[in-house]
């Protein structure tokens, strides 16, 4: 048969147990001794492969085929309990064709491709050893991989690209010294604050401090008690008033440390009567703004919502014509806080959270930005000439864009000034500019300008500008000193006791003492001795420079 054939031929490749190979000689040794021969320099001869090639083609038969059944195994014969007559070699059963089996499709499989050069050796010897060559797909060439020709032509990897750099916007500049033509002129206000009438500290406070957010604080601190023992903290409005209330009190007098407001040597009743220890304990543990489940890479996202709600509550309030744009600082000396926590040496408050803040002349806060390094500008979009102008100056504008009420004036110190700053607040917010500006932000305004020696010539209060009409730009150069050098008034002689001349002269107990040093009455010089009865130093010095201004004062003349 066609398949036993087949089988035999396949198993006949297969060498006997210790038989010798095609091109070794038979031994006439039986027990021959294995030695294992020097190297050497020239390689053996190779084993001939061309018997076992030809005996391994297995499609050169002159045998008739026959198309007899193929056993099936147990299992199959279980599932075709009648099986058919006709012979099977087509259409041998698969698992597929079993009922109790799910058929799943079946994915395509992608023949692994040869390199060129193994094609190329494999077509050469199946040639040479008159084998029948397989056919090769159309297109083959173009599926041979890693070939000099096809390398050049893979396509590129691609790589993420860095981030285009932003030119830095710049203006062109015509300095001179004339007159600025762009003046501008608004109306008074009548009243900084608005319309609104003096409400009361408590009033005040909820304004920005509004109903919603103690909600919020209520739902998070609660939902963060119950994720941690299982229980809900029981936390009610009320108590959330009087735990703000107290931490209030706690920020006018200062104790070394919170339970001192309990304790029984230092109990403090405006704070000790409001809650018991344990209570304000246990808010203070689990006071919470924020789902902890929710993941941000915000730097302030524990305390964000909190910090939203009361800038939105800020921008509620009717705006004022003219604010001031500085850095204040949140005091804060604790540990927590990691890289948030900012130092200055110049502020009040050196330690704590530096915030940005929009004032109005009233004192109150319209807007606010927390800094937070790179992640400032979390909610802030800029323009490219905006995002081009440093940092200091994307804060003004920043906290420009929610001005209500235009046109304005804000100003603002030299870590923000610079002349592209107040160009596009005129030109594209309508908002009027003004403040200090350092030297090497002039942009070549400082050459119509004196020069600093030529200042210091000239008396208090003088000044010069240089303008730049074209982009309606002013720079002004004032002489001011923050002490005056002029004359001083002669030192206020404070009038010394005299003693009574019958008592002077009179020769009765004007006895010497010893006491600080100081002037003599007499000479003016340093002396320790003092009259007991007079109260007046005067000199008794023995030796080379020997005086006695003790007796001298008290003989008349």
């Amino acid at each position: 048969q066609k398949l036993e054939t087949r089988g035999g031929r396949i198993l006949a490749l297969v060498p006997a147990h210790n038989a010798p190979s095609d091109d070794s000689e038979p031994s006439d040794i039986e027990d021959e001794i294995r030695v294992h021969a020097p190297l050497s320099m020239s390689s053996s001869s190779a084993p001939s492969i061309e018997s076992s090639l030809e005996r391994l083609n297995l499609l050169n038969d002159e045998q008739e085929p026959t198309n007899d059944n193929v056993r099936l195994t147990p299992i199959f014969q279980t599932v075709y309990s009648s099986p058919s007559l006709e012979p099977n070699c087509n259409k041998v059963p698969i698992l597929s064709d079993i009922p109790s089996f799910p058929a799943t499709p079946a994915s395509p499989v992608t023949p692994a491709t040869p390199t060129n050069s193994a094609t190329a050796s494999v077509l050469a010897r199946s040639a040479s050893l008159g084998l029948e060559t397989p056919r090769m797909p159309a297109n083959a060439s173009s599926t041979l991989l890693f070939s000099r020709r096809t390398r050049s032509q893979r396509p590129a990897i691609s790589v993420a690209q860095r981030p285009r750099r932003i030119q830095k916007f710049t203006l062109s500049y015509r300095w001179k010294k004339a007159v600025f033509r762009h003046l501008a002129t608004m109306e008074e206000e009548s009243d900084p604050i608005g319309d609104a009438t003096i409400q009361t500290p408590l009033e005040y406070f909820y304004k920005f401090f509004s109903p919603d957010i103690l909600t919020h604080i209520l739902e998070q601190s609660n939902a963060y008690a119950v994720s941690k023992t299982g229980r809900t903290l029981g936390l009610t409005e009320d108590e959330l008033r009087d735990f703000i209330a107290i931490h209030i009190i706690m920020g006018v007098v200062s104790m070394p440390s919170y339970t001192d407001y309990w304790s029984l040597r230092y109990r403090y009743k405006l704070v000790a009567d409001l809650m018991p220890l344990k209570r304000y304990q246990q808010i203070r543990r689990y006071l919470h703004f924020v789902d902890n489940n929710i993941e941000d890479s915000d730097r302030y996202y524990k305390i964000r919502p909190l910090v939203q709600k009361i800038r939105e509550n800020c921008l509620f309030q009717e705006n004022e014509r003219r604010f001031s744009i500085d850095e204040m600082m949140i005091p804060y000396k604790g540990t927590k806080a990691g890289k948030r926590r900012q130092y200055m040496k110049d502020k009040p408050n050196k330690w704590g959270f530096k915030n940005y803040v929009r004032a109005g002349v009233s004192g109150m806060i319209y807007d606010f930005i927390l800094y937070g390094g790179e992640d400032t500008f979390r909610f802030h979009t800029f323009s490219e000439q905006e995002a081009s102008i440093g940092f200091g100056a994307q804060v003004v504008i920043a906290l420009c864009k929610t001005i209500k009420s235009k046109p304005a004036f804000v100003f603002c110190d030299n870590f923000f000034s610079c002349p592209e700053l107040f160009y596009i607040l005129r030109e594209e917010y309508g908002i009027f500019g003004l403040g200090t500006i350092r030297n090497n932000r002039l942009r070549g305004a400082e050459a119509s300008l004196p020069s600093e020696k030529e200042m210091k010539k000239k008396p208090r209060g003088s000044h010069a500008q240089a303008t730049c009409n074209k982009n309606r730009l002013a720079v002004g150069l004032t002489k001011y000193q923050r002490s005056e050098n002029g004359i001083k008034g002669t030192k206020k002689r404070v009038p010394q006791v005299s003693p009574v001349e019958t008592s002077r002269y009179d020769n009765v107990g004007h006895f010497m003492t010893m006491t600080t040093q100081g002037r003599c009455r007499l000479c003016s010089k340093l002396t320790v001795v003092q009259c007991l009865k007079c109260q007046v130093r005067l000199c008794f010095v023995t030796g080379k420079n020997s005086r006695n201004c003790q007796l001298q004062y008290h003989v008349p003349t």
